[in-house]
Order: C-alpha cells, then structure tokens, then sequence
C-alpha cells in the first residue's frame, strides 16, 4: 500500500485497493492422494499439538507445588492422549479408497474447508482494512513533514517513544497531530472483499461424464443450505452477548424502525423483551434464517433425483429470506446503531464478522464456473438448430472462421428465431452429451445469478468457440437482446492451454472486442472486464515446461500491448479491462512445495484483477485458521507487490531470448512424446514399467485419467494424472526436458557464422518477389542488413538457397508469422554482437535480472533434484534395448540440463530453492523397490484373486510414495 501511494498519491487510493482483488477457485483436479477423512485427522492432531505447546509452555513457571500445577498437568496428559486417539484413528484406518471417489464427495471433501475460511477471513480483512488505513496515515504524515513545519513541531509534541518504539505508538502520534491541528483526511474505504472464492466443483464438465444436470442441482442447493446454517449459528451467538438495554444505550432509527417491521410479520415469536433491542431483533434474524433453511430443505430432498432445474434459488415467501442482500440489512442494521451509540468494540467483533463474511459468500457460498470442451458446445449448438429445422445449421462447420463469426453474431442479436430452452427434453435426437449440456446451460439460468460464476471453454482455439457460448446464454435466457444491444452480466472466456492457443489469445481477445456489440456489452454489463484464462499444465504437456513458460509470459505482454492500443482515445466508460484468469493443474507455485509469493511476482504483468485455480492437494493450506490468515495474506500481498512494481527496462530484450530459448524447447520435447515421432515407444515404456495402467484404480477423483478413452499418448492423457505417474517414476521430463538442448542449441546457432546467411536464405524464400538488397533495405530488417557482409550477399545471389540450416528454419516456423521469427533471430544476433557477449551470459544476466525466467528455471532445478536415475533403472531395468535407446534421450537431457543450470548458478552442484523433501532417504527408495516388485509381479500372475490383492498393494504404493514427495501437499 505505501508503494502504491508512494507512487500514484492518495487521490485513486480507494478505487485501486477496491479494484485490486483476487478470485481463488478451487478445482477438483485428481491430484490430492489422502482421504478426506484423514486430512481432518492431521488438522486435529495439529490444533491438538498447538494447545499442548502452549500449554506446556505455560506450565514451566509455575512452581510443581502450587495448586494449579497438578490440574495443568493433567490437563497435558488429556491432550497427549487426545492426539494419540487420533493418530490411532489414522493407522487403523484405510489409505485408500476401496471404491471410486464421486463427484458428490469431491465437492463435500471442498465444502469442509470452508469451514476454516470463515473463521479465518474476517480476521484477514479486517487486518487488511487496517493496514490500508495505516499506509494512508503514514504517507500523508511523511507529506505533512516534508511541507508543514508546524505538523512536524506538533507531531515531536505527541511523541515521545524513541525511533524503535513500537509501531502503534507512532501511529496513535499521527493520528493525534491530525486531530490538533484540525485536519480531517478521508481515510480510504474498502467495501469489495480484497479475496473472493470460486469453485469447479458441479460445473466442470470437460472430460468428467459424472459431472451432470442433477449434480449441479445438488451442488446449488448444498452451498446455500451450508452458509446458511453457518449464518445461523453465528447470529445465535449473538443472543448471550448483544444484551444490550435500551435503558443504558439508545438505538438508530434505522434499528427501531427495522424492528417494528419484524413484529408485525412475526407476531407469534415468543421470548421478545423490548427493552433488549439487540436480542429482539437477532430473535428475527434467526426466525428468517430458520424458515429459508427449512424451504431450502424441501428443495434439497428432490434436487438428486430429477434433472428439472430446481436449481439453488428458492423463494421462500414473507418469513424468510428472499435475497442474500436482505440478510446484510439486517446486520449492517445492528452494525450501524452499535457504532453509534457506544458499543463500537461490540461492533467489530463477531457483528462484523458476520457482516464481512454476508458480503463474502452471500446465500450462494461461492460462484460455481461451468466448464466444457469447445468442441461439445459446437455440437450442442448446431444439434439444436438441427433440432429446431434452423436452416443453416447443416453448413455451420463448413463455413470460413470469418464467415462462423458473422452467423452467430446474427443468431445471438436476432429478434426473430424463437428460443425456447424448455423444449430441450422433448427434442428426440439429441445425444446424452448435447442433452446434458443444454440442460446444465437452462440450469444456471435459473439459479441464484451469484452462484453462477464464469463459462470456460476448454481447448479454445478461435473467436467463434466463445459466441458459441454466447449463443447458448441466449437460449436459455442469461443473455438478451433489447434494441439491437446485448445484455449480459456472465462472464465467458477461452481456456488457452496449448502452446499454439497461447499465442492464438491476444489475437481471439481483440477479435471479440472489435465486434461492436460484444465491446458494447463489455463496456455497458460488465464495467469492460473480459477474462482471458492462461492454461498451464496442458501447455507443458503440449510444448514443454520452458516453451509453456516463455509462451504464457509472452501472452501476458501481448494483452498489456493490446489493452493500450484497445483502450486509446477512449473514454472511462468504454475502456476494456482484461481479468487474467491463471489456470495451473497444479499449485500456485507449480511444484513440489515452493513458495506461492515467488510464484505469483514471477507473474511480472498481473491485471489488477486475478483469478486462481488452487487445486485439491494445495487446500491443506486451509487446514487453520493460522495457516489459513497466512496463505491469504501471502496471496494478496504478492498480487499487491506485482501491481506497484515496475517492469525491467531490458523485459522485452530478455523475452525475445526467453521465446527464442522455448521455441527450441517445445521442437525436442515433441519430438520425444508426440505419436508421430518418438512418442508412441515413449508411453509404449510407461504403459509396461509404471503406474500408468493402474491411476484410474486408485481412485483419487472422479474424472478419467485420459480425456477420451483408455488409450494413453500425449494428446488424450491429462495433465496431473502424467505427472502423478513421472512422479512416481521419479523422471520429470515434463519438468526440465529440452531445457539443456534449447540453451545448447541456442548458443550454438546464434554463434555460428553461418546463421546470419541462412536467415537471408529463409528471407529470400518467403519473399520471393524482393530482391536481396530490398530486403535488407526494409526498415524491419535493419538487424539482419548489420549482420551480412557484401561479399555473403554475392554468394547468396550466385548459389541461391544453398546456405540451410534445417533446425533454425523449423524454429522460424513456429513464430507467429515467419516474418515474426526472422525479425527475432536477427534482433538476437546482433544483440550479441554490439554488447559483444556470450548465450551464457546473457542467460545469467536473465537469471538475475528477470523474474519470470529466474522462477522457470529453479523450477527445472526443482525437476531435477527429485530425479533420480538410479530408480529410474530399477523400474525400467527388463527394458528391451531399443527402449532403452529412448530412455537415454531423457538421461542425456538431464545431464545436459544440470550443467546449463549449474554454470547459470554459478554452483558446483544442484540444490532446490524451493523444495525441502529429503528425496534420497532411504525410506523413500525403499518404496520405490517394493512398487517396482508389485508391478513386475502384476505382469506375470495370472490368478485373479492375487491380482486383485497386488492392485491394493499398488495404489497403496502410489498412496505412499505421493505423499513422501510431497504431491499430497
């Protein structure tokens, strides 16, 4: 906050801490290894051992023979054994699940976590508030100093602790000098919860069969039932603490008048004193409360069985509560009169923190967002305009993007189809997918419009995936047409989360905003937020982690460029504002274990709001209230830090090199994985020597290891399940492969001589109709024209295209555009030349000076750290030669990595700065022999009821060895 002020002033303060705010959105990726049953064990055993320290603590100074002595010992004696019941609980219970998680327990498993936000959120804002006020104070004080002697005089007055007194008395100083001298500051206000939470869970429908109509249902009804009954026992706690009497203490109008609404609506409640306003009208509170719940109920008992929208919002009547809204009221109601007439510290104790967590969750508990494949919104689109005899619906998928566009543009704003959603169970073609993803659409329309969060396009590749969705809003009734205008309040957004669909985003983004009626929207509905979501671990599995990492970065600074060129000459009303929205299959710091604060100031170019998935394993982090306050805090403080710092002057110097280092990447990793080259031998090697054929059995989550079928490659395996099994495997070639070869080779193609003359070579070919010199003479080209003498032109011009080379033209390719490439490659070239420098130092210098790389990087340190060939070998010791042929390429990458790495370091040997496993114990190889003994015997048994039992063994193994890595989190 005081950078902020520092340097912007106080004037936009208020509307940058109520802007900047982060949205964390929990998933139900199947990465979290333990039951949920024995999480809450290790969370009691924790608090337990708490108490016991401090307890303990307490106990040293007190004499053995005073009289309490004896009862806190026994007392200690009561928690040991209390934390041995529970670890008792825990060995004699099952690791494993016997029997697949479903979706209705992967929700339940997040909705418990909740529990410990709120205890832990209030807290956390109230103490964000804080610190906000102080950095104001602070700041227009260090002003004060500078320009008014007589603000300074009087503040030495005030204070007399030393320099390093204690913050709060200098604090009560300024606050004091303030005051005496007559000068009143507008302290900043935040009114929008600096943290909000999302969820997955009911609306993630891609590649998950499990996730249906009924389900999403159930999942709207559950988390209103949850937070309601969390709002009742919280107000209940207010009728033995606010028993205030109004003989003592006067009350707002605002609270009489309330209160005289409440008996004639409520005549027949029973216990009202009035002289108690306080109790009187947390009696009614709770009579509201109890009525919604006892409705919501009655919702909840058919909401499994039908796939009819019932949907979450229920509309109780008179003596409940109708709105989330009506419920605040009331609060701020009592809030208000207790800050008003004296009883300001009854206020901001547990009132408020009912009134903090009302503006939090509301009735709704969190958004849900609803996610699908692209390619299933299509076929549901065009299946109901087959349906209802659209036609144009047979041509749709013939037709030019361009031409895609333009009809559903016309489709979403015509006033003349006839949409009707509730003729979706009578259309009798429709297949189960299209049927289920109409039916999720109409669902969400009629739900509470908090609960419903963003639509996600999974594999989104071009502009028309996203009005396909649109299109469908409009089907069901969540978006419409009035004047020829759009109005929608959802938000939909394509999940980029291939290399190539990366670079697609800036181009998609500004397509959709240059329609003038989706910019309209935007602008009008949506205060000009548009959410683009950056896919992550797909990306690694698609390109490598240093091709994902370079790509995802690129992107960012695409989207800031395009926000300027957007946003120029417009007025404050249609300026278009990108939301990132930062998909990670995996934790914040995509690891195992690392640092969520260096993760999100990695980020470098954030948008002022964010959003983040947190997937299952990372939610042990709301175990606490203490580990709870401290994530929250690192997470908002670190998307604070990243908004008030300033860019390097040199990042777009160090990206060129960081996307020229990825593209060289992404070219040796698909050679390794993909079918049509070495990737069918690859997986040919995991199907026979890891836990590859036996994840889908060990029944961590719902969803399917492959996204469709059982056939395992590189483009149908999903993201955490192919790490869970390199993991075990403990090779992490998605972590650090082809990260030596892109440093290795990029050093040798930017030093060689010939490189400048093959570019030329690769220029003359794509601009066949210029001649050499009108090449060089394009203003464009001005690094290329530095590096080629007169005499390589002759020879070019006499031996036309004789000068290849093979790997850089394939590099070329791979850039947006070749001109794009040939542009990038000659900037690196004399880059090199003018500063007269080595690819080596250079990278070091990146390392240093440019966060986003520094953290990729110690991230393949992290990869390889954990790796170890000598369990490689052990699992992969009956490998045929010819399989170990493609294993070595993995054993030459890391070696080649690791000496990069450590010259980059300047270190003589790896060590993680972010992991603190012991990941050569003796236990934990001790794990990988029996795994590898269980998988080698599966192979060869043919007696069903052993291979059952060695399945057990197996994914007890998985269980075992994931939690020592630290995949459990």
């Amino acid at each position: 906050f005081l950078n902020y002020l520092r340097k912007n002033g106080t004037k936009n303060f208020s509307q940058f801490i109520n802007n900047a705010t982060v949205r964390l959105v929990s998933t139900v990726h199947p990465n979290e290894t333990e039951r949920n049953t024995t999480l809450m064990h290790f969370t009691s055993i924790f608090e337990l051992y708490i108490t016991w320290l401090n307890d303990s603590s307490s106990l040293k100074n007190l004499s053995p023979k005073a009289p309490e002595y004896r009862m806190r010992r026994e007392r200690l004696n009561q928690l040991r054994r209390a934390i041995k019941a529970e670890m008792e609980a825990v060995w004699q219970s099952n690791k494993r699940r016997e029997e697949p998680i479903s979706v209705q327990s992967e929700a339940r498993r997040l909705t418990a976590r909740y529990k410990t936000i709120f205890r832990a959120l209030p807290g956390f804002i109230k103490f964000v508030k804080q610190l906000a006020r102080e950095a104001y104070l602070r700041y227009e004080a260090s002003e004060c100093a500078k320009s008014n002697p007589q603000w300074l005089k009087k503040f030495n007055e005030l204070y007399t602790g030393s320099s390093d007194a204690g913050r709060d008395l200098q604090l009560k100083a300024i606050k004091k000098t303030f005051e005496s001298l007559g000068i009143n500051l507008q302290l900043p206000r935040i009114k929008i919860p600096p943290i909000t939470f999302s969820t997955w869970r009911g609306g993630d429908r891609d590649g998950n069969p499990f996730v249906v109509a009924s389900f999403s249902n159930q999942i709207f009804v559950e988390q209103k039932l949850f937070i309601l009954q969390h709002y009742y026992e919280l107000t209940a706690q207010l009728l033995d603490k606010l028993n205030i009497s109004n003989k003592h203490s006067k009350i707002s109008e605002e609270l009489e008048n309330s209160l005289l609404k409440d008996r004639k609506k409520f005549p027949y409640v029973s216990g009202i004193k009035t002289y108690e306003p306080y109790r009187a009208k947390i009696s009614y509170i709770l009579e509201k409360l109890g009525n919604t719940i006892r409705l919501v109920k009655d919702v909840q008992r058919s909401v499994g069985s039908t796939t009819k929208p019932l949907l979450g919002q229920t509309l109780p009547g008179p003596s409940g509560y109708n709105l989330a809204s009506e419920f605040q009221d009331d609060i701020d109601a009592i809030y208000i009169s207790l800050v008003n007439n004296a009883g300001k510290a009854q206020a901001r104790s547990i009132v408020q923190d009912i009134k903090i967590l009302a503006e939090t969750f509301g009735f709704h508990l969190t958004s849900i967002d609803f996610r699908q494949l692209s390619k299933k919104n299509t076929s549901a689109m065009i299946d109901y305009l087959l349906a209802i005899e659209h036609p144009k619906a047979e041509e749709f998928l013939g037709l030019s993007e361009l031409d895609k566009q333009k009809f559903l543009v016309e489709l979403i704003c015509s006033e003349d189809i006839e949409f009707n959603p509730w003729v979706v169970p009578n259309l009798p073609d429709l297949s189960p997918d299209t049927f289920q993803t109409l039916l999720i659409f109409a669902d969400a329309a009629q739900a509470d419009p908090n609960a419903v969060g963003k639509f996600i396009i999974s594999m989104c590749s071009e502009t028309s995936d996203i009005l396909t969705v649109l299109f469908l809003l409009r089907l069901v009734g969540m978006l419409d047409v009035k004047d020829n205008k759009i109005h929608c309040r959802f938000d939909v957004t394509g999940l980029f989360e291939t290399i190539q669909d990366l670079k697609n985003a800036p181009r998609i983004a500004e397509e959709m905003v240059s329609i003038p009626c989706i910019r309209d929207y935007l602008c009008r509905d949506r205060g000009g937020k548009m959410t683009v979501m950056l896919g992550y671990s797909d990306s690694v599995r698609d390109g490598s982690a240093l091709a994902s990492d370079a790509q995802v970065m690129r992107t960012c600074i695409q989207l800031n460029e395009l926000l300027v060129k957007l946003n120029k000459g417009k007025p404050d009303h249609e300026r278009i504002q990108f939301v990132q929205y930062r998909g990670r299959g995996d934790t914040i710091p995509r690891g195992f274990g690392g640092s969520v604060e260096k993760a999100i100031m990695a980020q470098l170019l954030n948008t002022i709001q964010e959003d983040h998935t947190e997937q299952n394993r990372f939610l042990r982090k709301y175990a606490t209230v203490s580990s709870t306050i401290d994530h929250l805090h690192t997470v908002y403080g670190a998307h604070l830090s990243v908004l008030v710092s300033e860019s390097p002057t040199d990042m777009e110097r160090y990206q060129t090199y960081f996307d020229f280092f990825g593209t060289l990447s992404l070219i040796h990793w698909q050679n390794l994985v993909f079918p049509a080259r070495e990737g069918k031998a690859y997986f040919n090697i995991l199907n026979k020597y890891s836990i590859l054929p036996h994840l889908s059995k060990a029944n961590f989550a719902s969803r399917p290891v492959a996204r469709e079928g059982q056939e395992y490659n590189i483009e149908t395996i999903r993201a955490i399940p192919f790490t869970m099994v390199l993991a075990q495997l403990r090779e992490f070639i998605n972590g650090y492969y082809g990260t030596g070869t892109a440093f290795q080779k990029a050093s040798e193609i930017l030093t060689d001589p010939k490189t400048p003359l093959a570019l030329l070579s690769i220029a003359k070919n794509l601009y066949s109709e210029k001649s050499i010199d009108q090449i060089l003479s394009d203003p464009q080209h001005s690094n290329l024209r530095g590096l080629i003498s007169d005499s390589e032109k002759k020879t070019l011009e006499k031996h036309n295209n004789q000068e290849q080379h093979v790997l850089l033209e394939e590099v070329i390719n791979l850039y947006p555009t070749k001109d794009q490439g040939i542009r990038s490659v000659s900037y690196l070239l004399n880059d090199l030349k003018t500063r007269g420098v080595t690819v080596l130092k250079v990278i070091k210098e990146m390392y240093t000076s440019y966060a986003p790389f520094r953290y990729s990087l110690q991230n393949k340190e992290s990869s390889l750290v954990i790796r170890s060939k000598k369990i490689v070998d052990d699992y992969t010791r009956r490998a045929s030669t010819e399989e170990k042929q493609v294993l070595e390429h993995s054993e030459r990458e890391a070696e080649l990595t690791k000496k990069w790495i450590m010259n980059i370091m300047e270190e003589k040997e790896l060590h993680s700065k972010m992991l603190s496993n012991d990941f050569n114990s003796p236990e934990l190889a001790l794990l990988h022999k029996i795994q590898v003994k269980f998988l080698e015997e599966y192979k060869t048994e043919s007696n069903k009821n052993k291979l059952r039992e060695l399945q057990v063994y197996i994914q007890m193994t998985i269980l075992a060895i994931s939690e020592a890595l630290g995949f459990g989190g």
